[in-house]
Parts: structure tokens; sequence; C-alpha cells
């Protein structure tokens, strides 16, 4: 499971006018920290850069108060007693430890009877994100936008329950919330080992009839959230490619695969089984020089053959090995990059 961010909720929380309070007993308003380990960029603003999120962007939280239950129980949603819902709570920029950077509207206090009025938080990534249909704790239905540089990184957190104003599970004020990756991530690299004197290139790249629209059943352990794919909705996503010219590997052997494309198209796409419908469509020019000629393809490549699941959370990437030869390609799939996440209170 990957520790993607954390948040705190430091201080208090909430609404004063919890069963029959009038006014809370404290005063400090609920304040946050966000750190992530996410690296890649992406033209809308919803990946983070570095260790925080962009500037503003927001999540949405909702919290829930299971009484003097120390434990949250997904099918009692209903019953729970609803604090915060769908707010979204803004980071500004000027720095991830900085809780006055975080802000939200209206603030909410802890209720005043502690034992009694125990709080359960929960959120998602990015609040009121593009495709995203949401009902609290409950089915997420989400389709994937059109084009790569619009398609969000979805995320959930885990459930932290039995909160109670300074007796948290960190033994603090802060309430900490871990972000987790619902979608798959995919990349294109590719290389040749024509000769010298050939040259390759890729001019188009597009991913057919891939499903594009599920419903997601969150888990108290977001890691733990399910897909249900409808697999009556498709869709086909074209990626903007780099202008480059492949590496080859025969004129240099230590040569690497090159990305074909920039952060910006990078693919986060729904967790699936393939379907055999299925295909990765790909048009590439050869050029000679002796003799001099220019060849012109396209090769449809079932990508069932490659890889049959995409998982959430997984980073896939598929190599194109392009000569005057078949083309040739390869698939790979690895956890998002992990990094350690850190809480600081002031």
């Amino acid at each position: 499971m990957i520790k993607l961010m954390s948040l705190g909720f430091i201080g208090l929380a909430l609404l004063s006018c919890s069963k029959g309070d009038s006014e809370p007993d404290y005063q400090k308003p609920m304040s946050f920290n966000g750190y992530t380990a996410r690296s890649a960029t992406k033209a809308n603003g919803s990946f983070v850069t570095g260790n925080e999120l962009p500037a503003n962007q927001a999540f949405g939280v909702y919290v829930y108060n299971t009484g003097t239950s120390e434990t949250f129980d997904p099918e009692s949603v209903s019953s729970y007693g609803s604090f915060m819902s769908d707010v979204a709570v803004t980071y500004n920029g000027g720095g991830a430890s900085d809780e006055e950077n975080y802000t939200y509207s209206p603030l909410r206090y802890w209720p005043n009877t502690k034992e009694s009025n125990r709080l359960a938080f929960f959120a998602y990534y990015p609040y009121n994100g593009a495709g995203i249909t949401r009902t609290g704790f409950a089915d997420f239905t989400y389709t994937v936008q059109d084009t790569p540089a619009s398609q969000i990184d979805f995320m959930l957190s885990d459930v932290v329950p039995n909160q109670i104003y300074g007796a948290t599970n960190h033994g603090t004020d802060v309430v900490s919330l871990k972000f987790y990756h619902m979608l798959t991530m995919i990349r294109f690299k590719g290389k040749t080992d024509a000769p010298s004197g050939a040259t390759v290139k890729v001019d188009e790249l597009k991913l057919i009839e891939v499903y594009n629209k599920g419903t997601l059943a969150p888990n108290v352990a977001a890691a733990s959230s399910e897909w249900t794919v409808d697999d009556s909705q498709t869709a086909d996503y074209e990626i903007t490619l780099k202008t480059l010219n492949l590496p080859s590997t025969t004129v240099d052997p230590s040569a690497e695969a090159a990305l074909l494309a920039e952060d910006n198209q990078t693919l986060l796409l729904l967790p699936q089984t393939i379907s055999d419908e299925s295909f990765i469509s790909i048009k590439y020019t050869i050029t000679t020089t002796t003799p001099a000629r220019t060849i012109k393809e396209t090769v449809n490549v079932t990508l069932k053959d490659l890889l049959a699941e995409w998982k959430k959370n997984a980073q896939v990437v598929y190599t194109l090995n392009i000569g005057l030869h078949p083309i040739e390609i390869s698939a790979s799939a690895e956890d998002w990059p992990v990094d350690e996440y850190i809480v600081i209170v002031e």
C-alpha cells in the first residue's frame, strides 16, 4: 500500500450543535498539514509535485459521528450523524507543514460530550474532480475523461475512526489521513534496433476500446476498495507524442527506451480486466538513407496479450521495440513510487 499523503486535522473539528450543545468547549479550529510522495505532474494540476499538494487544489472531507462506537461500520453510515459532508479543504501553497495554508469554511468544532460523540474521518482527492459522482462513504461512480491532460489522480483515504478531541489515534490533536491511488497509471516508451543510417519515429499512438466507467465501493482500508466496471461503456484514448527519433540499441548498446510523451500525457485509467476487444494502435515511420526510402506502417496489438489486468495503484509501462522487423511490445507493472510521509505538529 502506498503511503501517499498525510493530512493533519489539528486542534478541533466540527459542528457545535451536536446533541444539544449550544457552544463548543474549545475554540481552536481544525487545521491541516499535507505531504505526498508523488513526483509526476499533469497539465490539469491534480497530480502533485515534490512532497506537497499543488497550490489551490482541494480534497473533499466527510466526518461521521459514530456515537459511543469506537469502530466505523460501512453498513451503518446512514445511521451516523453527519458532521462534515463533502467539505472542500484547499491547500493554498506556501509550505505543506504550515497548517495556516489549508483553508475551509465554515469552521467546525469538536462535540462537547466527547466519549459519546466519536468521529470517523474519510476523504477523497481531488475535490469535485472531473468525472467523479460521490455520495459520501458509499459508491463513487467515475468516468475517465476523454483526453490524457484532463484525467485526474483520483484517490481515497483510509477511514480514521474513534476520534475525540485531545485523544486521537496519535495521542495528539492530529487526525492523519493516508490517501491511496484508485486508478492505473499508463505510460509508453520506445526504442529501436535499427542500424546507423535509419531512424524510427512513432507518429500516432492510441488505446482502443478500453472500459472507461466504473463504480468504486470504498473500504475502511482504502487500498482494499473495489471497482465494478461498466462493461457496456468503452472509449479510445490518443496520446500526444513527443517529436523524437527512437534511441537505437544497435548504434548505442547502452541506449534505454525513451518516454514517448510528456508527463501531461500520462494516462490515468480504470483498473480492469482487459477486454478481448481492447488494443493498441501504433503508426510509425522508418526512414533510411541507404537506400533512401520512407516506410510507414500501422500495427494493432491486442492489449490482453501483453497484460491481462490493470490494477489500481499500479504503474504500467508499455515498451515498443520497432526496427526493420515486426514490432515487439513488452509490458511491466509495479506500484507507484513509495515514500514515507511526515506529519509536523506545531
